[in-house]
C-alpha cells in the first residue's frame, strides 16, 4: 500500500508540474508530457480538480476528433506573504507583497522603519494577514546572515539576535524562511532569466566603497557552508585588514579580481554581477583591460543584474515555493 501511495503521489505531481507549466491543457495533452497513461491521467485530474487545484475550463471542438475539456492550473491554489528588509536612503524599510503561486501581486506595502524592533515586522504580517487571504509560506529577505534561526550579521549589527523564524512562525502558525537578500538576488536573476538549474553560479553583491559578498547557486540550490560563511569575500587575504574602496574605480577593480579568483577556483558556467553604476558594456571593458579572465581557461557567462531589489523579490517567491515539491520535477 505504501508504494503505491508513494507512485500515485509522483504521477499527481507530475500532472502538477506539466499543468503548472502550461497553465492549460487537455487531459491527452497532460498524459503526453508526463507519460503517464491517460487511464491514469483521467483519475488523478479528477483528484485535483475536487481538490480546487486544477479548474476545469471550457469544452474545446477541434476540426478532428472528438470535444475534450480544457483544464486549467489554479495558480490561486496557494499565496505567499513576501518580505523584503531593505535599504533606501540610510533607513531601513518593509517592503511587503502577497503573491500567488505564479508570482501575480495581490497586496503590496512599504513601511519605513521609524524604529528598527522585530515588532515592525510583526506588526507588518499581522496587518497584512488582517486582508483575510490564507498564507501557506512566509519567506523574509534580510540585510545580513544568520547562524541556526538567529541573526548574527546584519545592516549596521542593528537586526542582530532577531529570531524571525521562531517569533513570527510560532505566533501566527504559519511556516517561515528567511535568506541574505545577496543569496536571494542571485536566485532571482537565474529563476527570471531561465539560467539552467544545472549550472554552477556565481552571484557577487558590491556595494561601491564597501564589502562584496558572494552566491554559491547550483541545482536549485544554495551553498551555504559551514555557519553560513561560504562567500565572505571579506576574508579573503588581499582584503583582510585593508580598509574599504575610496572610489567607484577602486571597487570596480576589486570585482574583476574577485572574478578572476572565483573563476579559477571554481570555473562557474555563470556569474551574476549586482553592482549599482556598473553597466554590461563597463564591466567588459574592465576585464578587457585586466587581461587576466582572457588568460584563463574557463569562459563563464556573465551578467548584469539591472534590479538588485526586483531580483530579491524573484528569489523570495523561490525561497517560499522551496518546499512545492512539483516545481522543479523534470
Amino acid at each position: 500500500m505504501e508504494n503505491k501511495h508513494v507512485v500515485k503521489e509522483a504521477n499527481l505531481n507530475k500532472v502538477r508540474a506539466v499543468l503548472f507549466k502550461y497553465g492549460s491543457a487537455t487531459k491527452a495533452k497532460l498524459a503526453s508530457e508526463s507519460d503517464i497513461s491517460t487511464v491514469t491521467v483521467n483519475g488523478l485530474v479528477k483528484e485535483l480538480v475536487e481538490a480546487g487545484e486544477f479548474i476545469g475550463g471550457e469544452l474545446i471542438h477541434p476540426k478532428i476528433g472528438r470535444p475534450s475539456v480544457h483544464y486549467h492550473f489554479n495558480y490561486d491554489f496557494e499565496h505567499y506573504l513576501l518580505i523584503s528588509i531593505q535599504e533606501t536612503a540610510g533607513k531601513l524599510h518593509i517592503v511587503a507583497q502577497v503573491v500567488n503561486m505564479q508570482g501575480n501581486v495581490k497586496i503590496t506595502r512599504d513601511v519605513l522603519m521609524e524604529v528598527v524592533d522585530i515588532s515592525r515586522v510583526i506588526d507588518v504580517v499581522t496587518e497584512v494577514l488582517d486582508q483575510k487571504i490564507a498564507i501557506s509560506n512566509i519567506a523574509i529577505s534580510i540585510p545580513g546572515k544568520k547562524i541556526g534561526s538567529q541573526i548574527a550579521v546584519s545592516w549596521r549589527d542593528e537586526l542582530n539576535g532577531w529570531d524571525l523564524e521562531t517569533e513570527i512562525g510560532e505566533r501566527f502558525g504559519i511556516p517561515v524562511h528567511v535568506e541574505n537578500d545577496a543569496n536571494l538576488a542571485t536566485v532571482g536573476y537565474c529563476r527570471e532569466m531561465d539560467v539552467p538549474n544545472r549550472d554552477y553560479v556565481v552571484g557577487i553583491y558590491y556595494l561601491p566603497m564597501s564589502m562584496p559578498g558572494a552566491s554559491l547557486f547550483y541545482n536549485n540550490h544554495l551553498f551555504r557552508g559551514q555557519e553560513g560563511l561560504a562567500g565572505e569575500i571579506r576574508y579573503l587575504p588581499q582584503f583582510i585588514g585593508q580598509g574599504l574602496p575610496n572610489s567607484f574605480e577602486e571597487s570596480a577593480r576589486n570585482l574583476i579580481d574577485i572574478i578572476c579568483i572565483y573563476n579559477s577556483l571554481l570555473a562557474p558556467h555563470t556569474f551574476v554581477i549586482h553592482m549599482e553604476g556598473l553597466s554590461k558594456s563597463d564591466l567588459e571593458t574592465l576585464i578587457l583591460e585586466n587581461g587576466i579572465l582572457e588568460q584563463q581557461p574557463n569562459k563563464p557567462n556573465i551578467y548584469c543584474g539591472d534590479s538588485f531589489d526586483k531580483d530579491v523579490m524573484a528569489g523570495l517567491q523561490w525561497l517560499a515555493m522551496s518546499n512545492v515539491a512539483f516545481i522543479d520535477l523534470k
